[in-house]
């Protein structure tokens, strides 16, 4: 495979990750993406979908794009206001939901996973947050869903507070034990995960990296994510990575590539990083003729459905079906506990958006309410853009399907 060919791959996979219009099941006369082309600005629009099923909460469906305006995520924030519970779309590692377990040793395994993931987040704090309050403040400067997990995991699998404490080996994150006293042997021994030395250089995201460069917002940085009614209902990523394995999706390593760590994540931040220079060089034309582009592959479910298509199928049960399983179930339990005028809002990207309304649907819920957000824009009033620049973007958009297409 060339390197042409292998980033062309990773791009269709980034694609699909942020908002593809390919139908996946669900309802084939609701369209969750739409596009406006006039002679004053192109934009993307995204749906949100209020559902309603009679003695029940409301449902939102919030179709998100991982990168976009500023004023979307504005746009997307006051819908999600009007809902009592966020259910929002976040691979984590295992260890960050709250710890729990029938039996002590499977408390023990599982308060330690989640003080792993508590030590990792100090481990980026400098100087080491002195508790679990002021590691959650500090988090959620620098990543507003490890702010949420942080809160979540303040009590481990038998109830008592997790603490930061200072031992001889270090800052260490503590447990005490089913008797939630210090020392003790078997189930009442203290649980302890020393907190690691700070990473030699903060992973890269290419998303962020891409936002950046074209003058966009990246989703985790705008939206609240650190809010007590938002609640993580998604796969861990080590199951992600397992169910892959099991599959035709073995080889993907779709953590390098959206991080930055693999070779082809590398070299494609590589490139997105000489964006602004390029753009500089070419009288500003490049960054909004790139932003025409991407407005012009994502409306093309063409594109989108061949570059998921060259991972397999296992690629696309474990990313969107099986997730999508996982949303629903965290909503389920989400509408157990409210009362029939509150509202819960699945915020997910919009390639879950079909099947999750198909499960919705299936269970005897309406779509009832639709707002367009307005995600990407473009305005040619105040670009250099002409009418060949946008003819090229176009051209291109459909030089690109071609390729995905090909072998």
């Amino acid at each position: 495979m060339t390197i042409t060919s292998h980033l062309l791959r990773v791009g269709a996979l980034c694609a699909t990750l942020m908002l593809p219009s390919v139908v996946l099941g669900g309802s084939p006369d609701l369209v969750w993406l739409g596009v406006t082309r006039s002679a004053s600005a192109h934009s993307l629009h995204i749906a949100a979908r209020r559902y309603t099923k009679s003695g029940s909460p409301s449902i939102w469906l919030v179709g998100v794009s991982h990168l976009g305006d500023a004023s979307y995520y504005e746009a997307v924030d006051k819908v999600l206001d009007e809902s009592d519970v966020v259910i929002f779309e976040a691979v984590l590692p295992e260890g960050a939901v709250a710890p729990t377990g029938l039996t002590d040793a499977q408390r023990r395994d599982t308060t330690k996973a989640s003080l792993k993931v508590l030590a990792e987040a100090a481990s980026t704090i400098d100087p080491t947050p002195a508790s679990l309050s002021a590691l959650a403040e500090s988090a959620s400067s620098k990543n507003r869903i490890m702010a949420n997990i942080v809160r979540r995991l303040n009590e481990d699998a038998w109830g008592n507070p997790v603490e930061i404490v200072q031992t001889s080996q270090g800052s260490v994150i503590r447990s005490l034990g089913a008797d939630g006293l210090d020392g003790g042997d078997g189930s009442a021994a203290d649980v302890e995960v020393v907190i690691p030395p700070p990473p030699a250089d903060e992973t890269a995201s290419m998303q962020r990296e891409l936002a950046h460069a074209m003058r966009m917002h990246f989703q985790l940085d705008r939206l609240p994510y650190e809010r007590p009614n938002w609640v993580p209902g998604d796969m861990s990523a080590q199951e992600v990575s397992r169910r892959l394995s099991s599959g035709d999706g073995g080889g993907i390593d779709l953590g390098g590539m959206l991080t930055g760590s693999s070779l082809s994540g590398k070299v494609a931040i590589g490139l997105i990083r000489m964006m602004p220079a390029v753009d500089a060089m070419s009288g500003g034309r490049a960054i909004d003729g790139l932003k025409l582009m991407m407005i012009e592959v994502l409306s093309n479910p063409d594109i989108i459905e061949q570059g998921m298509a060259m991972y397999g199928e296992q690629l696309e049960q474990v990313i969107l079906h099986d997730r999508n399983d996982v949303a629903i179930e965290a909503t389920n339990r989400q509408l157990d506990r409210m009362a029939p005028d509150a509202a819960v809002a699945v915020l997910y990207g919009a390639a879950h958006m079909p099947g999750l309304d198909a499960s919705l649907q299936g269970a005897g819920w309406e779509p009832v309410e639709t707002r367009w957000l307005p995600a990407i824009t473009v305005d040619l009033t105040t670009s250099n853009l002409d009418q060949d620049d946008i003819d090229a973007m176009r051209q291109m958009s459909e030089m690109a399907g071609s390729m995905f297409g090909g072998s």
